[in-house]
């Protein structure tokens, strides 16, 4: 079992964008553990060919829950989408905090207004980036092509109609930090 007092999470079937949100919250919140349920086909296969590269990721099973102190939930305003970490987004007793781009999803009642980030972005990771971006928080190559990719998957490659210039420019800045485009283009 593994004991963390921060925990940053994100709903089963973990897409790019999900996937890359949390490695980006993870520069927002450094000593806090990513953890990871079930992954899409991609990402899994993403994953397991970069993990010693990604740095500490665990699954969430392997997680003592009573141990959680703030849990940090990116992509996904429902707790039920979470998991074994469903009852720790419930617990009155743990700091939460939300991080979606989802404008059309209610505020759930275990976050508050004010530990909430909520974004019209095409992809949540646009506006972490822009978070990065603006705090001049630097990521390594390998999370900048990540960062690309959750963005790229989100915004249709920047064809979805709710695609934007922050997700172009989200993307720019990924390039500028090393995003590696061989990589982008295999997934």
């Amino acid at each position: 079992m593994v004991r963390a007092e921060e925990v940053i999470a994100t709903h089963g079937n973990t897409d790019f964008d999900a996937f890359a949100a949390m490695l980006a919250a993870r520069h927002l919140y450094p000593g806090a553990v990513v953890a990871i349920g079930a992954l899409n086909r991609n990402v899994r296969d993403f994953y397991r060919l970069h993990a010693d590269e990604l740095g500490p990721i665990v699954e969430a099973s392997r997680l003592e829950l009573d141990a959680i102190r703030r849990l940090v939930v990116v992509e996904t305003a429902s707790a039920s989408r979470l998991g074994e970490l469903e009852p720790v987004a419930l617990d009155a007793g743990v700091e939460k905090i939300l991080f979606d781009h989802h404008e059309e999803a209610e505020l759930p009642d275990w976050v508050s207004e004010n530990a909430a980030v909520i974004s019209a972005d095409g992809a949540l990771t646009t506006t972490l980036v822009g978070i990065l971006a603006e705090r001049e928080l630097l990521p390594t190559p390998l999370e900048a092509t990540t960062f690309a990719l959750g963005i790229h998957e989100d915004t249709g490659s920047l064809g979805y109609p709710d695609a934007g210039v922050r997700d172009a420019a989200a993307l720019a800045w990924c390039l500028r930090h090393g995003a590696l485009q061989d990589v982008v283009a295999q997934y």
